[in-house]
């Protein structure tokens, strides 16, 4: 990757207490990428110049690229927060967090009016809009606006006009919803995975970015 450590031709040599050797993949989220196997091969010969040394080289995405780039330990980052390799769902990942918000306030918009700043939603008919307590200085994204959707009342409802610091507002029409339900930004019924290609990142920015001022629940 050119971003930390050393290249092979200058491993030094073997030293005592010396405990572990690992390197990083740098295209784990592509199976048919050439250099995944160039990568494998090159440590297995530099590792093997220090015998005793436990070995980790696979990441989240490398977990699923096979036995032979186990090594002796794995290091998966965003599989442990439900998340895979980037554009490849695999069903043996289960969502283990999640981002969830109150609704704050609803309101009836009628055809014509305008939601957030700058006018960044027009209704072209009778919308009912829930603000709810989540914006971008929690995490959410602003380039969720126009495109992200949460999941509400059973079903996946748009978020609409811009993100603003401390809410985002959703189009409930027609929805059973009310003052103090919750809305799901990502979790069991909007992957993580989805969420990212939404708001235009990947899933691990998005964990990322939620800061300290969001409470946390710790289940189990």
């Amino acid at each position: 990757m050119n971003r930390l450590g050393f290249r092979t031709e200058a491993a030094p040599e073997p030293f005592e207490g010396l405990e572990l050797v690992l390197s990083h993949l740098a295209c784990a989220d592509d199976p048919a990428e050439p250099m995944n196997a160039r990568q494998r091969d090159a440590f297995a010969a530099v590792s093997a110049r220090y015998p005793g040394a436990l070995r980790s080289f696979a990441n989240s995405g490398g977990v699923f690229l096979g036995a032979d780039y186990a090594f002796d330990a794995t290091r998966p980052g965003i599989c442990l927060y439900g998340g895979g390799p980037e554009g490849r769902p695999d069903a043996r990942i289960r969502p283990v967090a999640t981002l969830a918000a109150e609704v704050l306030q609803l309101h009836e918009v009628p055809a014509g009016e305008t939601v957030g700043y700058s006018r960044g939603f027009t209704a072209t008919g009778p919308t009912r809009i829930a603000t709810c307590a989540a914006g971008y200085a929690d995490g959410v994204m602003r380039s969720y606006s126009p495109r992200g959707q949460v999941f509400v009342a059973g079903e996946m409802r748009p978020i609409v006009g811009r993100v603003s610091m401390d809410a985002c507002a959703v189009d409930v029409t027609g929805l059973d919803v009310a003052v103090g339900d919750r809305i799901e930004l990502f979790g069991a019924n909007r992957m993580l995975d989805d969420a990212g290609t939404a708001a235009g990142t990947i899933g691990y920015e998005l964990i990322s970015a939620i800061n300290a001022r969001v409470p946390r629940v710790y289940i189990g």
